[in-house]
């Protein structure tokens, strides 16, 4: 007996040291921005000028940045006029960067060429853009849970209303890959907002896009890119087939992650969502893509689309702010002095890339790094500042007083973040909006200026967000993306504090059982409780005398789910640190794991009813003690709270 108590003990204390701890941080911030380098601003006809800054640029910042290759490409006047290959796309066999041979997967600047295949779809009357979604995919339909449908327009801006669903959106082995329609079927997100109002950046609505390019031209999605886009510009080094076909796979750089002092290659993930990240090609195939865009839609004497259509995909479509740069046809705004960019990026395990166009000036620039890294868009943003310098750059001096506007502070919670999925739990996106004494605003680690009511200008003048109160929620904008303001309720630390609480009462109701039996037989043995002259209630609770039939079901099921609850929470706490393990990571879909750990909220949901029936009765029948009573009564009222806390993160069924 004493060894069991020994064991238990130990056990006990084993468990409250790992989950008492502070759940490992699930907050997504993006990289910190970096001062820019104050220089002259330089001319683009200066090519060795050009040459001399980017060799320079990453002979410094590759190793700094941990990233083994990169290659990049400058167009203008309808030509390549620079491009170059670092480093390497294989470590370990020494191959080098080669920018017209090199395949590189360039993730949702994928978007770009399904946009632009929809367009010609377009142009030839088979689509409306303004015509809802449903129209067009006969497989599956949309639910439109708003009177108002969503169109293939509003799946270009990111503006469906849909909510974010990536679990399951890649494979592991190309045997898994699923047709475009049986994924898009599976996968359908809820909609959770009315079309049109709030931008919320979605790899499913380009997918869709490009599922129904599939279904209105009758020729399926990787087919159509590469004999209505590829072939007539040339890009020979480019595909969207996973993998590569063999004549270019030899050619495709591995991904890398440096960790633990070693650059790591990252797996080759199957992409079910095609159309939205699977496109692999080279940056001189990419040249040619972004001449056909400033160009009018041609490349020599081929064209992809009509001058009209080009200035209709590239013009803004959909802004939260019309003072901040918003979105076109899948390109992203920017702007810089009056000068307008339309870009785009790509993120995927082992590659970054970087696409921007400035149509006024026939500019294109194209990066990309074999390594989940930030060395892209701060390429970029090098560029734009040696070519496209900020004429007048915000003063602090001249900074006015934010006093009166301290309600903006807080925490902020991007729509990226899954509502309905338990995607909510393992990627939420929280950033904090702090008001300095200095009258600036700090957002995403850079510091702003208020230069017109709620809207805000970087110090480095190089962007704008603006802030906008809508039914009692206060909105952030970031260009494209939309952030609320969250309720002190969801703050991440409230919510740390009541796992911490749940956690405590749990282990409090799982250690009274084994230290009531250490009492009970200590008392046997040596009397205890007769030399210390405890009351006689007292004794007889801890001593545990003959209990009614109700009291003693309530006390088993009372155990049971405090056991349960518990063992949920230490399980959660340790799989936590693991989320991005290959084994773990839900892009790859739900695995056995996590599908046991959510059936157990589902059966304890049951237990906590009859736990609750079985309070109700010895409260009316007066069953027990007054404090058995209340002790019991919190235990439940605490099981109950803490299913409504699992419910918040999407954990109290199957949700996903």
């Amino acid at each position: 007996m004493k060894r069991l108590l020994l064991v238990c003990i130990v056990m006990i204390a084993a468990l409250f040291q790992t989950a008492i701890a502070t759940p490992a941080r699930i907050i997504h911030l993006q990289p910190q921005q970096r001062p820019l380098t104050h220089v002259e601003k330089q001319s683009l006809n200066h090519l060795e000028g050009l040459k001399k800054f980017v060799d320079e640029y990453f002979a410094e910042k590759m190793d700094e940045e941990k990233v083994p290759g990169v290659a990049v490409v400058v167009v203008k006047d309808g030509k390549i006029y620079f491009q170059q290959g670092y480093g390497y796309a294989d470590i370990d066999k020494k191959i080098p960067v080669v920018p017209d041979k090199t395949l590189f997967r360039v993730a949702s600047i994928s978007k770009l060429f399904t946009a632009t295949a929809i367009m010609q779809l377009v142009e030839q009357g088979k689509i409306n853009l303004k015509n809802p979604v449903n129209e067009y995919i006969k497989d599956f339909q949309l639910d439109n849970n708003f009177s108002q449908p969503i169109t293939v327009a509003n799946l270009l801006t990111h503006t469906s209303g849909l909510d974010v669903n990536d679990i399951g959106m890649s494979a592991r082995t190309q045997n898994l890959l699923q047709p475009l329609s049986e994924h898009l079927a599976k996968r359908k997100p809820l909609q959770i907002q009315p079309p049109g109002i709030i931008s919320t950046y979605s790899n499913y609505g380009i997918a869709l896009v490009g599922y129904i390019v599939e279904r209105v031209s009758g020729i399926p999605f990787a087919e159509y890119i590469d004999k209505k886009i590829l072939q007539p510009l040339g890009m020979q080094h480019t595909t969207f087939l996973q993998p590569p076909p063999p004549l270019l796979k030899s050619d495709l750089a591995i991904g890398y992650e440096y960790k633990d002092n070693f650059y790591q290659p990252q797996p080759y993930t199957y992409e079910h969502q095609v159309p939205a990240i699977a496109l692999s090609t080279t940056a001189t195939d990419i040249a040619n893509f972004m001449i056909a865009h400033l160009n009018q839609g041609r490349l020599h004497n081929n064209e992809i689309l009509q001058p009209d259509t080009i200035k209709e995909m590239h013009r803004q479509h959909f802004t939260s702010d019309p003072r901040i740069p918003g979105i076109a046809y899948a390109f992203q705004e920017q702007f810089r002095n009056n000068v307008r960019i339309i870009r785009h990026g790509g993120l995927i395990e082992g590659f970054v890339s970087q696409l921007i166009l400035i149509p006024q000036d026939n500019v294109g620039v194209f990066v990309v790094c074999n390594s989940t890294s930030t060395l892209d868009s701060l390429f970029i943003r090098e560029f734009l500042n040696r070519y496209y310098p900020i004429d007048n750059k915000p003063s602090l001096v001249a900074a006015k007083s934010l006093k009166a506007l301290r309600w903006l502070n807080g925490n902020y919670l991007d729509t990226i973040t899954s509502q309905t999925t338990i995607e909510k739990f393992f990627e939420p996106y929280y950033f904090t909006v702090e008001i300095k004494p200095d009258n600036t605003l700090v957002y995403d680690s850079r510091q702003y200026i208020q230069v017109a009511p709620m809207l805000f200008l970087s110090l480095e003048g190089d962007k704008y967000i603006s802030f906008k109160q809508r039914k009692n929620a206060i909105y952030l904008f970031d260009g494209i993306f939309t952030l609320r303001k969250i309720n002190w309720y969801e703050n991440l630390s409230f919510q740390i504090l009541l796992y911490k609480i749940f956690f405590s009462i749990f282990m409090f109701a799982c250690l009274s059982q084994p230290v009531k039996l250490a009492l009970i037989y200590f008392n046997r043995k040596f009397k205890l409780f007769n030399l210390i002259h405890l009351p006689r209630r007292l004794g007889s609770i801890i001593t545990g005398n003959q209990s009614s039939y109700i009291i003693r079901r309530t006390k088993l099921v009372l155990v049971l789910i405090a056991y349960a609850n518990l063992l949920f929470i230490v399980i959660g706490r340790l799989i936590i640190p693991y989320k991005q393990s290959e084994l773990l990571r839900i892009i790859y879909g739900v695995n056995p794991t996590y599908k046991i750990l959510l059936s157990m909220p589902i059966i304890l949901g049951g237990m906590t009813v009859i736990l609750t029936y079985y309070i109700c009765l010895i409260w009316k029948n007066k069953q027990g003690t007054c404090i058995q009573r209340i002790y019991y009564t919190v235990i439940t009222g605490t099981a109950l709270m803490f299913l409504t806390f699992l419910n918040y993160w999407n954990l109290l069924g199957f949700k996903f």
